[in-house]
């Protein structure tokens, strides 16, 4: 009966450590992208942080991805495909 939680708590690092960290699950994203393929390789632990219509019907999403560490990546979408990602001060930088 003693080894159960040593099992239990074994395979929660195991499995935690497979998830590995929101920056290099990060490098697995594509530009265009589907939403619903960036939240599956990010994770469920995110907010919208901005939404708008353009002019021409075009919907544009920014989502906030952040870890237990507190870092965090903005994922850009235009109608639920991924056209930009990083974290804030990067995306700050870039030119228009």
């Amino acid at each position: 009966m003693k080894r159960t939680p040593i099992a239990l708590l074994a395979l929660g690092v195991l499995l935690t450590g497979c998830a590995g960290t929101l920056a290099s699950r990060s490098q697995k994203l594509e530009l265009g992208m589907p939403k619903e393929r960036t939240i599956k390789i990010l994770g469920s632990n995110f907010t919208t942080v901005a939404a708008r219509e353009e002019l021409d019907g075009r919907k544009i999403e920014v989502l906030r991805f952040e870890d237990a560490k507190k870092s965090e990546v903005l994922a850009y979408f235009r109608d639920n495909r991924l056209v930009q990602w990083g974290d804030a001060s990067a995306l700050a930088s870039m030119p228009q």
